[in-house]
C-alpha cells in the first residue's frame, strides 16, 4: 500500500538510516521507521518516545560539554515545545508532529552521550507552565547581553506575558534607553560589557556590506543610498529598516525578514574574539546598527559597516546565557525562571 514500517533488532542500536548523513555521520533512530511513497518522494517517519526524542535532540541543540544544570534547562526547554508542537500537530498530514530541522529542533545531528541522556532523565516529565498552560519556551544561541520580548513576530505581549526582555545580569533588569538608535548603538559597540552570554565569540561581532550588495535584494528604488533602522523593539533589536534609494525608499518590517535582506554568504563578520567567519546568507541577529563608513562619489559606491551582537531571534533563553549562568551556580529551575517570567516547573505523566 505504498509503506514500510521498520522495527529495529534491537532497541538500543536502532535502525541506521545510511543514505542519510548528519554532523554525527550515519545517524541511527529509536523506535519504529516508516518509509512512505509520497510524490515528491520516499518519506521517512520515525515514531519513538518523547524522552528518547529528548536524547537526540539536546547533543544536537546544546554541545555535550555545557554545565549540566545548562543541559537540564535545555532539556526542560525541548520538551516542552516538542509537547506543544505534539498538540498543534502541523505535520498532520504526513502522520507527524515535526521535522528534524530549525523549523521546529535540530533531532539526532549530534550523537547522544552519557551527559545529554543524564540531563533528559534527571527531568523527565518536567515542563515549564505559564498558569496552567505549557510556556512557549523559545530559545536561541546567544544574546547580546538582552533579549526581546515576543511581540518581535507580532504576538500580542498578554498572550506571552512570561517572554519578557531582559538584560543578561544578576539584576535582570530591561534597559528601555535601547530603543534609542544613539543609546543602543553605543551599548552595541561596547565589547566590555559584562554579561552571562560575554565571554562567547558571537557576543559582539561586525561586517560590512556595501550599496552595490543590497541593491541586489532590493529592485525599484534606484541606487541605494542610505540604510537605517527606524524602529527598535525591547533589547534594542532592530524592528523596521528604511533602505533609501535615489527613486523611492523601501520598509523592512520584522527581525527575521531585516537579518535576510541584509545578509549575503559573502560577507565576513569578525567575531568579538577575533576570529572571522563568513558562508551565512542571514545576518546572525537583529540587534544591529549600522552606519555609512566609506563612500566613492565617483562610483557612487557606498559601504556600510554593521555593529552587532548575539546569534538568534533574541526570544526566551540563550544557550549561551544559560551556560553562564551555570557556571556560577545557578541550577536549571533559576536559569528557566529567569529567562521565562513568572513561570513554573511541573511534571507531566507519560
Amino acid at each position: 500500500e505504498g509503506r514500510i514500517v521498520l522495527e529495529p533488532q534491537s532497541v538500543k542500536t536502532g535502525i541506521a538510516a545510511e543514505s542519510i548523513e548528519r554532523a554525527q555521520g550515519t545517524p541511527s533512530y529509536y523506535g519504529t521507521l516508516e518509509i512512505r511513497k509520497e510524490p515528491e518522494g520516499l518519506l521517512l517517519i520515525n515514531e519513538l518516545d518523547i524522552e528518547d526524542y529528548l536524547t537526540r535532540v539536546v547533543p544536537s541543540e546544546m554541545p555535550s560539554s555545557y554545565e549540566m544544570e545548562a543541559l537540564k534547562a535545555q532539556a526542560v526547554c525541548a520538551r516542552t515545545y516538542a509537547y506543544r508542537q505534539i498538540k498543534a500537530n502541523a505535520y498532520s498530514r504526513y502522520g507527524a508532529h515535526v521535522d528534524d530541522s530549525t523549523n521546529y529542533q535540530v533531532y539526532n545531528n549530534t550523537v547522544s552521550s552519557e551527559r545529554t541522556d543524564a540531563a533528559v532523565k534527571e527531568t523527565c516529565g518536567q515542563m515549564v507552565f505559564y498558569g496552567d498552560k505549557a510556556a512557549e519556551t523559545y530559545y536561541f544561541s546567544t544574546s547580546c547581553g538582552h533579549t526581546t520580548d515576543g511581540t518581535i513576530w507580532g504576538a500580542d505581549q498578554s498572550a506571552v506575558p512570561y517572554l519578557k526582555g531582559v538584560a543578561l545580569t544578576d539584576g535582570r533588569t530591561v534597559m528601555k534607553e535601547l530603543k534609542d538608535n544613539d543609546s543602543f548603538e553605543t551599548f552595541i559597540k561596547d565589547k566590555k560589557v559584562k554579561t552571562y552570554d560575554s565571554s562567547f565569540p558571537m557576543y559582539r561581532w561586525e561586517t560590512k556590506f556595501t550599496n552595490r550588495d543590497l541593491e541586489k535584494k532590493v529592485s525599484g528604488i534606484g541606487e541605494i543610498q542610505a540604510v537605517f533602522v527606524t524602529e527598535r523593539g525591547t533589547g534594542g533589536i532592530a524592528k523596521k529598516l528604511k533602505i533609501y534609494g535615489s527613486e523611492g525608499e523601501k520598509i523592512v518590517s520584522g527581525e527575521s525578514q531585516i537579518r535576510s535582506i541584509l545578509g549575503d554568504e559573502s560577507l565576513v563578520y569578525r567575531k568579538n574574539d577575533g576570529k572571522t567567519q563568513t558562508g551565512w546568507s542571514s545576518m546572525p541577529s537583529a540587534y544591529i546598527a549600522i552606519d555609512e563608513t566609506a563612500r566613492d562619489e565617483e562610483s557612487g559606491l557606498r559601504t556600510f559597516t554593521v555593529w552587532g551582537g548575539g546569534y538568534g531571534h533574541g526570544v526566551g533563553m540563550s544557550q549561551n546565557g544559560a551556560q553562564g549562568m551555570a557556571k556560577e551556580g545557578k541550577d536549571y529551575e533559576s536559569i528557566l525562571k529567569f529567562f521565562y517570567s513568572g513561570t513554573e516547573l511541573r511534571e507531566i505523566g507519560g
